[in-house]
């Protein structure tokens, strides 16, 4: 791929570069680091497509997002090239028709895209799971990330007050990428309950609002333990048709698998407990159409391993989380 093919700006420093990048409007409010055609190409060898492969299509817009324009983001998030399959992936699953893009890209709700990531390639990377997984600190999580948001802004347009239409949004918008820590979980890891092997790397991609902590020291039985994060799961404010994504700290998960129960009854428990009689609803003012499939609303399904609650972006249509497996690179024995 040559400099003709994708014409780019000349700049004299690397301070006037990063500039150029704000005045161009190509940043998400923090620096980036300046795509030159070097870096990208180096950020595109890291993943196994080629220049023009179409790793995101919007069909509503119908905008088209190549590898050579994700690489562009990438390098702007600060990824390293090793990085690159796993944010491929997740423009793939994305881009599946199932996880309807343009409403969690476009609405009021202000949803974050999470990833969450499993298998060989958390280590190969360095991928963080465990103590304050969504906090700062870790470059794979903060930068992969970054690279989906930036590609959003980018290759979508999806710019705030224009076609991001967020009515507060939240820090989530900026990154919201971890690993799931399958060594300190009793069950199987995510993907493999998605269906597939333990031995691939994977991405789950979800559209998450702002989630909750759930605090629940003084309980070990699973009916008591779980009443928490099913009543946060209800919680009138936040509740909305779709799933949520519980993830549990690993003391709670052992608590649930030395009583014998399994991710699958766990989460069956929740289901039938994560609900609110219609009249809380129409006493919230929350009565409309999505809500009226009978004398209780349900607050979701649910995925994951520790102590906090994503709920689903709030909505008409909801949207579904996608796992999409990593494809290896040069890089990455996935």
């Amino acid at each position: 791929m040559t400099d003709d093919t994708y014409p780019g700006l000349d700049v004299d420093d690397p301070w006037q570069a990063v500039e150029a990048c704000f005045a161009q409007g190509w940043t998400d409010g923090l620096p980036v680091v300046p795509p030159t055609a070097a870096l990208v190409e180096r950020m595109l060898a890291g993943g196994p497509w080629p220049a023009d492969a179409v790793l995101l299509h919007e069909p509503v817009r119908d905008r088209a997002v190549t590898a050579w324009h994700a690489a562009i983001n990438a390098v702007m998030a600060g990824c390293r090239p090793e990085y690159f399959p796993v944010v491929g992936a997740a423009l793939l699953a994305i881009g599946d028709p199932a996880f309807t893009l343009h409403g969690p890209a476009t609405s009021t709700g202000g949803a974050a895209l999470m990833v969450i990531v499993n298998g060989p390639v958390r280590e190969a990377i360095g991928l963080h799971g465990g103590g304050n997984l969504f906090g700062p600190g870790v470059r794979a999580n903060a930068t992969i990330g970054r690279a989906l948001r930036l590609v959003l802004l980018n290759g979508l347009g999806c710019h705030p007050g224009v076609l991001d239409q967020s009515t507060q949004g939240w820090a989530g918008k900026y990154s919201l990428c971890f690993a799931e820590h399958e060594a300190a979980s009793p069950w199987e890891p995510l993907h493999v309950s998605r269906g597939l092997r333990a031995t691939q790397s994977a991405v789950t991609v979800f559209a998450a609002e702002s989630g909750h902590n759930v605090l629940v020291h003084a309980a070990s039985e699973p009916e008591t333990l779980l009443v928490g994060f099913a009543d946060a799961m209800a919680g009138l404010a936040s509740l909305s048709p779709g799933r949520s994504v519980i993830v549990l700290a690993p003391e709670h998960a052992q608590h649930l698998a030395r009583a014998g129960w399994s991710r699958a009854r766990t989460q069956r428990w929740l289901y039938e407990h994560a609900r609110r009689p219609l009249a809380d609803l129409k006493r919230a003012g929350k009565i409309e159409a999505q809500f009226l499939l009978g004398p209780e609303m349900r607050g979701g399904s649910t995925r994951g391993r520790r102590a906090a609650r994503r709920p689903p972006r709030a909505g008409r249509t909801p949207t579904r989380a996608c796992c999409r497996g990593t494809r290896p690179s040069p890089s990455i024995a996935a």
